[in-house]
């Protein structure tokens, strides 16, 4: 019998288990190289992503200040020769001041007038417009003159009052570290979240870039957009319209909301050493990199007022003045220049209040920095 009829007859066959192990072997390969594909794909996609936040489109990481900044440089471009003036303050100066009003009055002399800019976030006190003032540098940018927001009621840093525990850890630019852990209240707790908001971009900032994309998928309460949505181009946060105030939720309506928490707000008042430091500090931030400054008070209805106890009038005007001595530091005070009835709510500007306000206060800025220059 030959070889080749013996082949035939009892072909050599692999033993069974053998087989399977080697069908297993190779599940397990493929399943390796697959979970290696998949984390290398991960990581590569939320390297892409850290790039684009930090140095390609940094407006995905914070909209609201990103968005402002990047028309901020349009207007300096607009007009290279006019002194820059920024305004810096909570939601009642991104909704309060106008520029486009300002720039519909001013007198256009031979002399440039200031150029107004809203670079208020929504939520800020004293530590958040320092806040702003820092990253306003670092990017580059060199304003004649900075006018800051100075209102009684975010001068607390106690409790539910502490201001960094209204930004969100994944609006943070790696450059913004310093500064978390100079006034954070929990620098283990800050330092855990910056590090997940950066390792971990996509999963944190999912909500973010869809609200900036396709707001009209996610669910109210996961909407974002609301601090940036309507920004116009000189950084006015448009508030309620004047002829809204008449729908369901009536002036009265936001009146009664807000009074129990102002009144609230205002129980077992002080003004936070915190919070005078980052005014004192703000102000010399801005001189030492050879800004004016002064400071402003905005509009307050005359009902907003009632709710503020005497000892708290007398404090906050107390410290207001001692800031305004010590530093040398002009107040532009438009607390009561206008009726009630433009204000919303006892505090924040309606439309139609914003552009009467502004009309007021641009003149007011003229006339506070007279011999302002345009810096380069």
């Amino acid at each position: 019998m030959t070889p080749a009829l013996l082949a035939k007859l009892f072909p050599i066959r692999k033993p069974l288990a053998a087989s399977q192990g080697s069908r297993a072997l190779s599940r397990k390969q493929r399943s390796r190289t697959t979970i290696t594909y998949f984390a290398l794909a991960f990581l590569a996609l939320n390297a892409f992503a850290l790039l684009a936040m930090d140095v390609l489109r940094p407006e995905l990481r914070d909209p609201e200040y990103g968005r402002r900044t990047k028309k901020l440089q349009a207007r300096m471009a607009e007009h290279p020769t006019r002194p820059v003036v920024l305004v810096i303050g909570s939601s009642r100066a991104a909704m309060g001041i106008s520029p486009a009003a300002w720039e519909q009055i001013r007198p256009n002399a031979e002399r440039p007038d200031p150029l107004l800019f809203n670079m208020s976030l929504v939520g800020s006190g004293p530590v958040i417009e320092l806040f702003c003032l820092r990253r306003l540098y670092h990017d580059g940018f060199k304003p004649a003159a900075v006018i800051f927001e100075y209102w009684p009621a975010f001068l607390r840093e106690d409790g539910p009052y502490w201001e960094l525990g209204r930004i969100d850890a994944n609006r943070y630019f790696r450059t913004d570290r310093p500064f978390v852990r100079e006034f954070s209240r929990d620098l283990p707790r800050a330092e855990r979240e910056m590090n997940s908001a950066r390792w971990n971009p996509i999963h944190e900032n999912r909500f973010r870039w869809v609200a900036q994309v396709l707001p009209s998928w996610l669910p109210w309460t996961r909407r974002m957009d609301v601090t940036w949505r309507n920004v116009d181009d000189w950084g006015w946060l448009p508030g309620v319209d004047q002829g809204n105030l008449e729908g369901p939720i009536t002036r009265d309506v936001r009146l009664k909301h807000c009074e129990k928490i102002y009144r609230e707000q205002f129980v077992d008042y002080s003004i936070h050493p915190i919070a005078d430091h980052a005014l004192r500090e703000s102000v010399a931030l801005a001189r030492k990199n050879g800004a004016k400054v002064a400071f402003t008070w905005l509009p307050e209805s005359s009902e907003f007022r009632t709710w503020i106890p005497p000892s708290v009038e007398a404090m906050a005007r107390t410290h207001l003045d001692k800031l305004c001595r010590e530093l040398d530091v002009p107040l532009i005070d438009g607390r009561s220049v206008l009726p009630d009835e433009y204000l919303a709510d006892g505090f924040h500007l309606t439309q139609t209040g914003a552009v009467e306000f502004t009309r007021r206060f641009g003149p007011a800025v003229a006339a506070t920095f007279p011999d302002l220059e345009a810096r380069p």
